[in-house]
């Protein structure tokens, strides 16, 4: 036990040791530390941001295709609607026909499936212009997305920016500092692209 508690006290006393020359001789390296540091904070890096809702709210030319596709999305909505109101008045009248006695039980089996070929033919239809105007949809946010982010580099490249965040809701960006906001440069850049 005492052999154990002498090995223990030795380890320690090295320990020690060598931690103190390791504090005593840091401080000659200590100054080409601090040296190491203040280059570090003079590469601070250039980080800017452009405030992504006001990008979309004020790029004229995106409006206007957002805008026209608005319309022709409401324009087939009214046809629709237009369409779905007389199927339904013929399906009403074939109904009645069908209770007054007015088909013979052949017709009325005849009139009965064409009358669901043509909702099913409806339903069809509904189904692709919805899948149409989403395409469409997509394709121009995957537009602006291409011109947003093809500008954005040569504005990174032009002024030597490292970093370009988004902010705005949800985004993960909490504040911001409102010198370092190139949103209006952005805008009038890609509003004079058009």
């Amino acid at each position: 036990m005492k052999n154990i508690t002498s090995v223990l006290t030795w380890i320690l006393l090295v320990a020690v040791a060598y931690l103190f020359y390791a504090h005593f001789a840091g401080t000659a390296s200590g100054a080409k530390g601090k040296a190491t540091e203040i280059t570090l904070k003079d590469q601070t890096p250039k980080i800017v941001y452009v405030n992504g809702d006001s990008l979309l709210s004020k790029y004229t030319a995106f409006q206007a295709q957002l805008d026209a596709l608005e319309a022709k999305g409401k324009s087939a909505e009214t046809t629709l609607a237009n369409r779905g109101r007389a199927l339904q008045q013929e399906m009403m009248a074939a109904e009645q026909k069908a209770q007054t006695g007015q088909f013979a039980p052949a017709q009325l089996q005849k009139e009965q499936q064409r009358l669901m070929q043509k909702q099913q033919n409806f339903v069809a239809e509904q189904d692709r212009l919805s899948k149409q105007f989403a395409t469409e949809r997509q394709k121009l946010q995957e537009d602006l997305e291409k011109q947003v982010k093809d500008l954005l580099t040569a504005i990174r490249k032009e002024k030597g920016y490292d970093f370009i965040m988004n902010y705005g809701p949800g985004t993960g960006v909490l504040m911001v500092n409102d010198s370092l906001d190139i949103t209006k440069v952005v805008l009038e850049k890609l509003n004079a692209k058009q």
